[in-house]
Formats: structure tokens, C-alpha cells, sequence
């Protein structure tokens, strides 16, 4: 199946250590300016707990 653009939306926890636990994707978002918005949104939301958000493109493979 061929795979199409999309954005992950991820979540980096700045006080924790563990590389492996420091970053979560949140979401996926077929749409960019999506995703920057999103970011913004997020990082406006909870940027004094101690999380950035950014958005990275990457490949989904669509079910069906």
C-alpha cells in the first residue's frame, strides 16, 4: 500500500530524562497549516508545565 504525507504533532516533556519517555505523538494531521496551528495552540496552552510541541512531517499508510 502506498503511504501519503502527513504531520505528526509531538509532545517533548523537557524535565524528563529518558529519551524513550520524553517524546509522545499526539496526533496526526493530514494538513500542515493543521498541525502549525495545533502547535501553537498547544504550546500557548501548556507551554509554563514544562512541554514544547512541534510538528514533523512523516508517511502514513491509510487503512482499507
Amino acid at each position: 500500500m502506498e503511504k501519503e504525507p502527513a504531520f505528526a504533532i509531538v509532545r517533548v516533556d523537557l524535565e524528563v530524562e529518558d529519551d524513550e519517555s520524553r517524546f509522545t505523538v499526539t496526533g496526526v494531521a493530514w494538513d500542515q497549516d493543521f498541525a502549525e496551528s495545533e502547535v501553537a495552540r498547544l504550546n500557548d496552552l501548556n507551554g509554563d508545565k514544562g512541554a514544547r510541541y512541534f510538528w514533523q512531517a512523516t508517511r502514513v499508510q491509510r487503512r482499507g
